[in-house]
C-alpha cells in the first residue's frame, strides 16, 4: 500500500522524566511489582511529549515476560484513565477512596505500557499550540513510533522482549498504522532513524485489537444491537436500515453537512434510548452517587467515535460499576496522585479528563478501509486477533477459502464455542491463515 511508504528523518533526542512510582496514594499493601511513569519527548523542537504509565509483570523475572503496549481510542481518549485504571491495569479506584486490586490485571502475565496518545490526551502535551490545531493518524503513528524507540532507550532491558501491540476502538486505526510504520522502518534502507544506534524494533508477536474501528461500513452499525436489546422500536430500526444508517450519519457529521433525513432518524434514536441510559453501555446502571466524583464526570465532545457512542454500543463492555469513571476522574485530578506519578508537570489549564482536551483531531482517515492494511500485516507473518465480521472480510480480501465447515469446537467433551478456518496456498502448500473462533462464556 503505497501511501504508507515515506521517508522519515527524525532526531530521536529523548528528554525523559522516567521515574519510579514509589507508591500510588491509597494503593494496596504488599505490591510486589515495580511501577514507572513520566514523559517521553517525541519532538524536542516543539517541546512535545507523551505521558506513560509502565507496570512490570507480577513475576520473579519480569524480563522473561513480554512487553505489551496498550492504546485506547477516541480519537483522543486516555489509555491511563480507561485502559490502566478501569479495565486491565493492576488497580482500580474503590468506593472508599482507596485503590483496590484488579484480579484480571494484564500485568499478571505481561509487562504493561500504557501511553496517553496522541498529544492533548490526558497529561500528554505540546508547547507548540499549532500542533493541537491539525493532527491526524499519520502524525499519531510517527509520534508513537518515536515514543516507543525513545522509551526503549530509557528501558533498554526490554529491547529484546516480545512486543505486543494492543488497543481498542479507534486504536484499530492507531495500532495497524504503527505496525506498518515499524515494519517499513525495519526493511526500507531509505528510511533513516537518526540518533539511535539500535532503533530497530522487531515486530513478530500478535497484534490484539478489541472492537477495532477499521472500516466505517461495518464497525459502527448498531441498529440491530439496539433493537435486539429493546432500546429502539421496529419502526426506528427500519428507518436506520433504509433512510440513514450509522456510517452515513458519521460521514455527514465529519463533513458538517447533515441531511434532514439523518437528523430526523438519529433524533428519534436518541429520544427512544433516552438521555438516562449510558450510550456506550446499555446494560450499565446509572451512578447515583452524589460524591465529588461527579464534578469530573466526562462531559461534552469525547472524540468523534465516542461522541457517536450510541453507534458503538458497549464499546468498553459492561463494567458493572457505574460510578467507576467518576471515581477515576477524581483520583487522577488529586494533586498527590499526580505528584506520585510525576504527571502534570506542565500544569494543565483544565482538569484531567478521559476524552476532552485541546486537540482538534483531523479524521482524514476516518472513511479509509484499513482491512487491506490488516491483510498486508497478516501476509507479512504478523498474527492478529480480531472480531468475526472483520475476519470474514479479511478472508475475502485475502482470497482465502474455507478449510473447515462452520461448527462447534470442544474442550473436555463440552462445547467451547464455534469456529471456522480459512486458508490458501503458500509456497505450494495449503496453509491456514485465518481462524474465527467464539468462546462460550
Amino acid at each position: 500500500m503505497a501511501f504508507w511508504f515515506f521517508v522519515l528523518i527524525f532526531s530521536f533526542y529523548s528528554k525523559s522524566s522516567a521515574e519510579v512510582v514509589t507508591a500510588l496514594p491509597g494503593q494496596p499493601t504488599n505490591v510486589s511489582f515495580k511501577q514507572f511513569s513520566g514523559y517521553i519527548t517525541t519532538d524536542a523542537q516543539h517541546d512535545r511529549a507523551l505521558f506513560y504509565y509502565f507496570v512490570e509483570a507480577k513475576s520473579a523475572s519480569p524480563l522473561s515476560r513480554p512487553l505489551t503496549l496498550w492504546l485506547n481510542g477516541g480519537p483522543g481518549c486516555s489509555s491511563l484513565g480507561y485502559g490502566a485504571f478501569m479495565e486491565r491495569g493492576p488497580f482500580q479506584p474503590g468506593d472508599n477512596g482507596l485503590l483496590v486490586k484488579n484480579k484480571y490485571s494484564w500485568n499478571l502475565e505481561s509487562n504493561m505500557l500504557y501511553v496517553e496518545s496522541p498529544i492533548g490526551v490526558g497529561f500528554s502535551y505540546t508547547n507548540t499550540s499549532s500542533d493541537y490545531l491539525r493532527w491526524n493518524d499519520t502524525q499519531t503513528a510517527k509520534d508513537n513510533l518515536i515514543f516507543l524507540i525513545n522509551w526503549l532507550e530509557e528501558f533498554p532491558n526490554y529491547k529484546d522482549s516480545d512486543l505486543f501491540l494492543t488497543g481498542e476502538s479507534y486504536a484499530g486505526q492507531y495500532i495497524p498504522q504503527l505496525a506498518a510504520l515499524l515494519m517499513e522502518c525495519n526493511k526500507n534502507p531509505n528510511i533513516k532513524l537518526l540518533g539511535s544506534k539500535d532503533a530497530q524494533i522487531m515486530l513478530q508477536q500478535p497484534i490484539l485489537l478489541g472492537n477495532p474501528f477499521l472500516d466505517l461500513d461495518i464497525n459502527v452499525q448498531a441498529g440491530d444491537y439496539l433493537w435486539s436489546h429493546g432500546a429502539i422500536s421496529d419502526e426506528t430500526l427500519m428507518l436506520k436500515n433504509f433512510v440513514c444508517n450509522d456510517s452515513k450519519y458519521l460521514r455527514e457529521d465529519v463533513h458538517g453537512k447533515f441531511s434532514q433525513g439523518c437528523k430526523d432518524v438519529f433524533n428519534r434514536v436518541l429520544n427512544e434510548i433516552s438521555a438516562n441510559v449510558a450510550h456506550d453501555d446499555l446494560l450499565l446502571p446509572n451512578c447515583l452517587s452524589s460524591s465529588s466524583a461527579e464534578q469530573f464526570r466526562p462531559k461534552g465532545k469525547h472524540g468523534k467515535i465516542h461522541a457517536m457512542a450510541y453507534t458503538m454500543v458497549a464499546s468498553r463492555g459492561t463494567r458493572g460499576d457505574p460510578c467507576l469513571d467518576g471515581r477515576e476522574c477524581t483520583n487522577l485530578n488529586k494533586r498527590q496522585v499526580q505528584k506520585a506519578m510525576h504527571a502534570n508537570i506542565t500544569h494543565l489549564p483544565s482538569h484531567w479528563n478521559f476524552c476532552t482536551g485541546p486537540l482538534e483531531y483531523q479524521e482524514d482517515n476516518l472513511d479509509m478501509n484499513l482491512i487491506p492494511l490488516i491483510s498486508d500485516l497478516i501476509m507479512a507473518g504478523i498474527p492478529i486477533m480480531l472480531y468475526r465480521i472483520i475476519a470474514n472480510k479479511l478472508a475475502k480480501d485475502l482470497k482465502l477459502s474455507p478449510f473447515t465447515k462452520y461448527g462447534t469446537w470442544y474442550d473436555k467433551k463440552q462445547v467451547g464455542g464455534w469456529s471456522q478456518s480459512f486458508g490458501g496456498l503458500k509456497e505450494g502448500k495449503n496453509v491456514t491463515f485465518l481462524t474465527y473462533a467464539s468462546v462460550r462464556a
